[in-house]
């Protein structure tokens, strides 16, 4: 009897230490370092009403820093179709410089600069729509 008792014993201790480890906090496992977004710029002029170059191209998940300079005489609103949810329309006054960056993450050629809500460029962002590795 002295025996079986010894046994629950044991087994009481053993259960006990492992409900005490399994509420235990967990140190949640460090997700590795995101890769550093690679960034290109782009320089663009207004002139005579267009973008100057007028088709420009970038590659697909690059940060663009993009750098807009205003030769024009008047002042203009320029926006990026396509991308109006993360390039809000900007009014550049005569001489005025844009510096901004956003995720270029859509492939495509259909993305238009806008001037005054008209046709003045074309943006393409090279690349495939299609995550690596996925079929």
């Amino acid at each position: 009897m002295k025996r079986y008792l010894a046994l629950f014993a044991i087994t009481l201790v053993v259960a006990l230490a492992l409900a005490a480890l399994a509420r235990r906090p967990r140190t949640p496992a460090l997700a590795p370092a995101a890769a550093p977004v690679p960034q290109v710029t782009l320089a663009l002029a207004i002139e005579h009403g267009a973008m100057a170059p007028s088709r420009a191209a970038v590659p697909k998940d690059h940060r663009i820093r993009l750098e807009v300079l205003n030769r024009d005489a008047v002042t203009v609103t320029l926006s990026l179709a396509g991308y109006e949810d993360r390039l809000a329309p900007r009014a550049l006054a005569r001489g005025a410089r844009w510096d901004t960056t956003f995720i270029a993450d859509r492939p495509g050629e259909d993305f238009a600069w806008l001037l005054d809500g008209k046709p003045a460029g074309q943006l393409t962002v090279t690349g495939s729509h299609l995550v690596e590795g996925h079929r």
